[in-house]
């Protein structure tokens, strides 16, 4: 643990600009109401060499890749802790923010987080492809991150930037780190759509979870997310994908991968549904004549 005293960005944020931003994106997220500080996170891993859960997080929030992982790893293009990295967006124009997002800065974080990463990594002007760990572009900008509504004040940047301070240690009362956390459990959750889409897609094409040739995409997307597919929850995701299938990926592609008797369950399901829609069609034709 660091013994340099940490800085409470947020609550600067909270006091000054909140209001303003808010108004500024139509974002209807309550400021916190506070926040307070507790032991950043170890780093320790668990025999299979997996990050170790919060303490202090519900037990579904299992991200497996700390900081450091992810900045050596390349993520966001480069650009994500520069203040003006990549567009800027719609809450911090660059006319009224010529030095770009307020917050945005990686002088709260640990130093040897970002030792041994090149500079390029995290503090790029420009975004880049190169910069990513798979060499492809994900995800939203700057400006599609703020009018999804998923951009609090209180983390200009994002998941990842609360993703780092909570693993620093930082702690928001009012609901925002449940929210955050709800968020990473329908990306990247036992039942997350990102990764059963993922290990959909090593199913299918029967190849091992550790592939880099299958969907680099969504693997440059689980990174951003904190997460990186591993052997475990490969095996037991790929058992949940035989009889539910996975989020974006057509099951006329899993069909070589999903159990019969669920398939048929699932088809007789959807018969029944089409059935009854077409009584009701059936029902209202006859009272309109």
């Amino acid at each position: 643990m660091s013994s340099r005293k940490r800085k409470a960005p947020c609550a600067v944020l909270a006091t000054t600009a909140s209001a303003t931003v808010a108004a500024a994106s139509k974002i209807s997220l309550s400021p916190p109401t506070g926040v307070r500080w507790v032991s950043p996170h170890s780093g320790a891993r668990d025999q299979q060499g997996r990050l170790k859960t919060f303490k202090d997080a519900p037990s579904h929030f299992k991200p497996n890749l700390a900081p450091a992982q992810m900045l050596g790893n390349g993520m966001h293009g480069g650009i994500y802790w520069n203040p003006k990295g990549g567009k800027p967006g719609i809450n911090y124009p660059r006319s009224k923010f010529p030095d770009g997002i307020p917050g945005v800065s990686i002088d709260e974080f640990p130093k040897e987080w970002f030792e041994g990463v090149p500079e390029e990594l995290y503090l790029s002007r420009r975004y880049s492809t190169s910069h990513n760990c798979y060499g492809v572009k994900s995800g939203l900008d700057q400006a599609g991150w703020e009018t999804s509504g998923w951009i609090h004040p209180c983390d200009p940047r994002g998941w990842t930037q609360w993703y780092f301070r909570f693993y620093n240690g930082r702690r928001l009362e009012g609901g925002e780190d449940e929210r955050q956390i709800a968020r990473w459990n329908g990306v990247a959750g036992e039942k997350g759509r990102w990764k059963s889409n993922l290990i959909a897609k090593c199913a299918a094409a029967g190849k091992n979870f550790d592939d880099v040739t299958v969907s680099p995409v969504v693997r440059q997307t689980l990174l951003h997310w904190a997460y990186e597919l591993c052997a475990a929850d490969f095996q037991k995701g790929a058992k949940r994908v035989a009889s539910h299938g996975a989020a974006y990926v057509p099951r006329a592609q899993l069909a070589s991968v999903m159990n019969p008797a669920a398939v048929k369950e699932e088809e007789a399901q959807a018969a029944a549904a089409a059935e009854a829609q077409a009584k009701a069609r059936d029902k209202r034709a006859r009272r309109r004549g």
